[in-house]
Parts: structure tokens; C-alpha cells; sequence
């Protein structure tokens, strides 16, 4: 996961506002949506979205709480490669970085490349094997693990930072020394590393995806004003910064080899889809949306040649917006089925039988037990209907920010946080074996 600071407040408002960020370019313009005030010909109101009620699931595994941090903390991402191996990246304590290891008995914190927590917050954790994981800070560094700490790798307007490691971990990669960040310093007002200007005021970073160890994608926005949308590749020695068409923006990104790649988001109003064949971007046609002005595309799952998934939300009024699921099957992107009611889905993983796993922000949905957490929080979803099972009492108002699953589907990571309670807020590892 593939796919990868701020709040995990700020990344719901992302993955609502159907007029925030969105994906790459599509050159010449994809047919998706028609744009504001542009609607479908005859169209006079927008149909409403179809959903269906998931049912429960018995027989299903319960999901077990495993980590759990107070004080102002959210999870963001994580990545699975076995049952006694999985990693997962956030905050606590209303700000200092988390990066934390399962064995498989328990999660144990790892050092992380900086030697101030507070400094720098780590959004997105990307890996194409369990020798090639990468972490990713918000302001666009990336450093990669080399079994005992962390390498930095620089980013969009920092050097490549060879020379430099970030600490060492512990013999059971816990509570490592800390050590140098190496030469990739952080994006300055005006940085020009090896890839060009990172613009006034740093950058935001959306995606990261990990194809090789010298095939590594990152996309999103400078904080200055005006925003400029990046996307930048990683080559084995540098950052190279790929120009983006006016108007496109990349929010996800979702890597099976370095000539297999996904893009998506908007260009415009546009919901859009780009595919990396290994030397350039092609756009993919998006299928319309009925009834919607405007669209965007919010996550992108890939999971092989013949299977990929993609999250958007479509504007159908100035009230109104829904969210809809695309699946590729090898030739052409389609709408996989009406979504389940009363859940605002924020991440999607492979189940590793052709569904998924969709977690998301559950609307009132009680477990049965009259105490509101939500039992819709993580579906199930088998291509032709939506199941839930039992996730763990936590505080109301759970959101799943990532799901990762192991290639041998032992083991399934949900991580994520209670942005309604604010520095209340616990950041919480969910695991379901």
C-alpha cells in the first residue's frame, strides 16, 4: 500500500472535499465527469446514490486492539509483509512521530531518522518487499530501512542524502540511538536540491508508492501561495520532478513493479486515472458518474495486472456529494456496485479473493451493544455484497486511515485515530488474523 506532519483531521477533510486534491494529469482530458454546470445531457436532477445495508458477519475473526497511544495521537499507515512482521507510522502526544514494528507478539517502537520527535511527522509508510520499505515525512523526505536504521533518501528540494543514516535500532528494533539524518535536510523556504525549487513554505506530501528500490513515486502540493502540485520519482540516485499539466493534481498512488503503475485524482473538475508503463504517463478513461458535476479520485489499491481499485467522491449538488468504487479488470476501469450505507469509506486493501477490505468513518452505526462505536467501521466487501464484523470499543467516532494486508493474508493491519475528540484523540492499531 501501495500504499504513504498533519492531523488525521485534515486527512478526512481530503478524502471528503470533492474539491480538494486530485490526481495526475490527464492529458487532452479523461471521460469522466462532466464538470460545475456542465451536467449529463436531459440530466435535470442528480439520481440519488445507491447504497445497500451491509449484513453481519459471525463467523468472521474478530479485529483485536493491539496498540493503542492517548494524548492527541492517530495512526496513518501501515504495511503487512507476515504475520510476525508489520510496521505502522503516526502520531502521539499531540505531535511527536511514531514508527512502531510487530514480531508478531507485540509492537515495538523503532528509532526514527531524526533526533527530535516534534521535528518532522511521518505520514506514509510504502514498500514493494520487506527489504525495500520506505518512510515518508509530511514535508517530503524519505528515508529507506536498511535492517538496522534508517537511510536517508532526500525528496523534492533536499539532496539525495547518501551519505547520511538516520540511527540504528536496537537488537529487537526498538529504542535505537539516534544518530544524523544524513545530507536530505528538510524543504527550505526556498530549497533547490538535486530536483529543483520545492517552492515558498515547504511541502505537502499525499502519496508515496514503492515500486523497486530505484523506482519510488511521490505526489503532492507545495504549501506555498499559490499551491504548485508535484510528482516526483526516485531513480536509484536522485529526485527527479515530473511537470504536471495546469489544474492536475495527484492524491494517491499505488505501484506492482516499475512498469506497472497507478495515478489518480483530478485534473480540473475531472476525475482522473494515469497508468505508468515504465517511461511515460498514459490517461485511462474514468466512467461517468450520473448525475455528478464534479468528481475526484481518492485512493488507488493495486493489487495485479488484472485487478486494481480506486476511491472517489463526486459532486452532485452544492449539498450533496457521494462517494462511489471503480475496479479495473485488466482492460477498463468500471463502477463496482453501490457502497454500504451509513460508512464514509477511507482506505481500501485486497482481501487476496478479488474483494477488499474498506474501512472507513461509520455514521451511527452501533455494534450491538448499544455503545455507538460503530460495527461498520471495517467492511468486507466479496464483489458482490458487504459483510462487517466485530472491530474493537474504542472511543466514538473511530477512522480507519489505512488498511494493510500480508501477501499470505495471515494477518490484516487497520490503523487510525478519533479526530472528533481532537487531543483526545487515540492512536490505535487494530489487527484481525
Amino acid at each position: 500500500m501501495s500504499g504513504r506532519l498533519v492531523t488525521i483531521v485534515m486527512l478526512v477533510a481530503l478524502l471528503t472535499a470533492c474539491g480538494t486534491a486530485g490526481r495526475s494529469p490527464s492529458a487532452g482530458g479523461t471521460p469522466g465527469t462532466a464538470g460545475p454546470g456542465r451536467g449529463s445531457p436531459g440530466t435535470t436532477a442528480a439520481p440519488r446514490a445507491p447504497v445497500v445495508s451491509p449484513s453481519p458477519d459471525p463467523s468472521a475473526p474478530p479485529w483485536a486492539q493491539t496498540e493503542v497511544s492517548e494524548w492527541g495521537g492517530s495512526m496513518t499507515s501501515a504495511v503487512a509483509f507476515a504475520a510476525d512482521d508489520a510496521w505502522a507510522a503516526g502520531t502521539v502526544d499531540e505531535g511527536e512521530t511514531l514508527i512502531t514494528h510487530w514480531d508478531g507478539r507485540a509492537w515495538r517502537e523503532v528509532a526514527p531518522p531524526v533526533r527530535r520527535r516534534e521535528e518532522v511527522s511521518f505520514r506514509l509508510l510504502a514498500a514493494s518487499s520487506r527489504d525495500d520499505l520506505w518512510v515518508f515525512a509530511d514535508d517530503g523526505r524519505a528515508w529507506r530501512w536498511t535492517g538496522t536504521g534508517w537511510a536517508a533518501r532526500g525528496g523534492l528540494g533536499g539532496t539525495t542524502g547518501t551519505n547520511g543514516t538516520a540511527g540504528t535500532a536496537g537488537p529487537d528494533r526498538t529504542n535505537g540511538t539516534d544518530g544524523t539524518a544524513g545530507t536530505g535536510g528538510a524543504a527550505g523556504s526556498s530549497g533547490t536540491g538535486t530536483s529543483g525549487t520545492a517552492g515558498s513554505g515547504g511541502l505537502w506530501l499525499r502519496a508515496a508508492a514503492v515500486a523497486g528500490p530505484r523506482d519510488v513515486w511521490t505526489a503532492g502540493t507545495t504549501r506555498g501561495d499559490p499551491a504548485r502540485p508535484f510528482l516526483v520519482r526516485w531513480d536509484g540516485s536522485g529526485w527527479s520532478d515530473l511537470p504536471l499539466p495546469p489544474g492536475a493534481e495527484v492524491n494517491d498512488l499505488g505501484a506492482l513493479s516499475p512498469r506497472d503503475v497507478w495515478a489518480v485524482g483530478r485534473s480540473g473538475d475531472q476525475a482522473m486515472i494515469m497508468h505508468w508503463t515504465g517511461e511515460r504517463w498514459d490517461p485511462v478513461p474514468v466512467p461517468p458518474v450520473p448525475g455528478a458535476r464534479g468528481a475526484v479520485l481518492d485512493r488507488v489499491l493495486a493489487v495485479s495486472p488484472d485487478e486494481a481499485w480506486a476511491l472517489g467522491t463526486a459532486e452532485v449538488s452544492d449539498q450533496e456529494r457521494r462517494q462511489f468504487l471503480l475496479r479495473w479488470d485488466g482492460s477498463r476501469w468500471s463502477e463496482a456496485g453501490p457502497l454500504p450505507e451509513d460508512t464514509r469509506l477511507t482506505a481500501v486493501e485486497s482481501d487476496g479473493h478479488g474483494g477488499i477490505w474498506a474501512g472507513g468513518e461509520s455514521r451511527g452505526a452501533g455494534d450491538g451493544d448499544g455503545d455507538g462505536d460503530g460495527e461498520r467501521t471495517i467492511l468486507h466487501f466479496d464483489g458482490a455484497g458487504w459483510t462487517y464484523g466485530r472491530t474493537p470499543g474504542t472511543q466514538s467516532g473511530p477512522v480507519v486511515n489505512d488498511l494493510a494486508r500480508s501477501p499470505d493474508g495471515d494477518l490484516v493491519v487497520a490503523v487510525g485515530g478519533n479526530p472528533d475528540y481532537d487531543e483526545d484523540s487515540e492512536a490505535w492499531v487494530w489487527t484481525r488474523h
